[in-house]
Parts: C-alpha cells; structure tokens; sequence
C-alpha cells in the first residue's frame, strides 16, 4: 500500500502480470481494445488527473511531441482521464496534442486498476505493458516534465531486448534443434547397431 498526500490507494496491477482490459473510442471515433494490441505492439497507458491543468498539459505535450519516436519502436502512446470526449477533443485541440485520449468516466477502470484518487480523479500513473500483454514497468506519483522521455528510455529498452530474443532464436533455432548431448550421442549410437 503507498500513501501519497491526502488520499491512499493500493495499486492493483503488478509487473509481469496482465494487464486488465479496456476498450474505448477516442473523440475522433479511433477505436482501442487493449487486448486487440497484445501480441503486436507495445502499450504506454499514462493516467492523468484532468484536462487542460498545468501537469497533464506539459505531460500530453511531451508525449505528443515524442509520439513518432514511440510509433517507431511499435509502440502506441494512449492517455486516459475521466473527462469527457468533449473535454478530449478541446484539449488536444488546444495544445495540438496527436495522442488518442480515452475516457473512464466513471471511473471504473482507474478503480480496477487501484489508481483511483479518494478526490474523484486518477493518480498520475503510467503503465508499460510489452507485446505479450504483460506489464514491464509502473511509474506512479509521476512528475510531468520529463516523463514522456524516461518512458520512452524504458521503451527503447525494452524494443532492444526483444530484438536481442529474436535475432538469438532465429540465430540458434537450427543449431538448438540438430544439438544433442555427448550422452545422447552415444544412445543413439548403439540403438542403430
């Protein structure tokens, strides 16, 4: 559990766990299934407290202004607020933000997931979930200015690791599969005289 200020919230996601599934549209009617994405691309889902505030604005712009490198390591920037889609559209509007916004407003999402504040909004948290649909790494308490690049660090990465496990698999695939041991060698050996 962390307590954070005034309210308390436990978080209910974990690395290496999968993450819960939302699907939503966008204002400008982009639709979005975390689970569709699992298998193909990465995910940074950055929560933020409301529209149009000074921290969520520094931090929709610097992810906005970083969205093609993340686009370029396959990976797809989504922020999500209980604002409205209208409030969306005059945000990203406003700023010239090119990141889809969804909208939880009720909540529900933000509450499965253990970011929701006592105060109604969310807790300024973002998550990186991997190809495989599993979370790789939680920022909580985040701090706007900056935060867009660190993520992106972390995506890089996380890029170059499954790079290195694919280059290595294709690499060694025929090696691993005619590799026997000494041992088995021999068996094999004797079990043909």
């Amino acid at each position: 559990m962390s307590y954070t200020g005034k309210y308390q919230t436990m978080l209910k996601v974990k690395v290496n766990q999968k993450l819960a599934n939302f699907a939503g549209t966008t204002f400008d009617g982009q639709q979005f299934d975390l689970a569709q994405l699992a298998g193909s691309a990465n995910v940074v889902l950055y929560f933020y407290p409301k529209d149009d505030t000074p921290g969520c604005t520094v931090e929709g712009v610097e992810f906005s202004e970083l969205n093609k490198e993340f686009r370029k390591l396959n990976t797809w920037v989504l922020g999500m607020s209980r604002d409205s889609l209208d409030s969306h559209a005059r945000f990203c509007h406003k700023y010239n933000l090119h990141i889809p916004l969804l909208s939880d407003p009720e909540g529900r999402y933000g509450q499965k997931l253990g970011i929701f504040k006592d105060g109604g909004g969310f807790k300024r948290t973002t998550i990186l979930v991997g190809r495989d649909g599993k979370v790789k790494h939680i920022w909580e308490n985040v701090k706007a200015n900056g935060h867009a690049a660190e993520v992106l660090s972390q995506v890089k990465k996380l890029e170059h690791q499954a790079q290195k496990k694919l280059a290595l698999g294709r690499d060694l695939g025929s090696v691993r599969r005619g590799y026997t041991k000494p041992g088995q060698r021999a068996a094999r050996k004797s079990r043909r005289e």
